[in-house]
């Protein structure tokens, strides 16, 4: 399998951390895979990049705050969240953010949102929209429209069953997001 040296840079709180791996070749793509994803590309790329990723952790943690970026409790852990700029042929890198959350799910929930968002922020050039707090409008009759958790669309959107503070535009985006929002995701009383 042919290989490149692609640079690896990870976003912490006390400075960024410089590294540079191999990876397989096919993964360095003029094409921008995550305009439309491959599930080949995507398994390979999650093959190659989690053991990157989790071979930095420790130097990510010492560099990270001892504080969740939520709540402030002591951190339980760094989320580690890779963002691919394999498509830049010239100068290949991955971007990984490091971020401390407590044992708290929901701390853990929101930041994931804010990554997510942040993320579809920069890929789509400073068009989208980062979700606030309070999102939400309401219609000319009066009800509130909660925007889909993952592209933020508001039309034709339904609601979790279960807790019904959390929306979706589709199966689809309801199951790509269950993995955060089942932490969180309590019967509505």
């Amino acid at each position: 399998m042919t290989t490149c040296h692609v640079r690896f840079e990870f976003q912490c709180e006390r400075g960024k951390l410089k590294y540079s791996h191999a990876v397989p070749q096919s993964l360095v793509t003029a094409a921008d895979p995550r305009r439309a994803p491959d599930a080949t590309y995507m398994k390979t790329f999650l093959a190659t990049i989690q053991p990157i990723v989790m071979e930095h952790e420790p130097a990510c943690r010492a560099a990270s705050n001892t504080q969740c970026g939520e709540c402030g409790s002591p951190t339980a852990k760094i989320l580690l969240t890779p963002m691919s700029w394999l498509h830049i042929i010239n100068d290949p890198f991955v971007n990984v953010w490091a971020n401390p959350v407590c044992a708290n799910d929901a701390c853990e929930a929101k930041t994931r949102q804010k990554i997510q968002d942040l993320m579809a922020l920069m890929t789509s050039g400073g068009a989208a929209k980062v979700r606030t707090e309070d999102s939400t409008q309401p219609t000319d009759s009066g009800v509130i429209v909660l925007p889909c958790r993952v592209c933020d669309k508001r039309d034709k959107t339904f609601r979790c069953t279960r807790c019904k503070e959390v929306a979706y535009c589709g199966k689809e985006h309801q199951k790509a997001d269950w993995s955060v929002h089942k932490r969180i995701c309590k019967p509505a009383a």
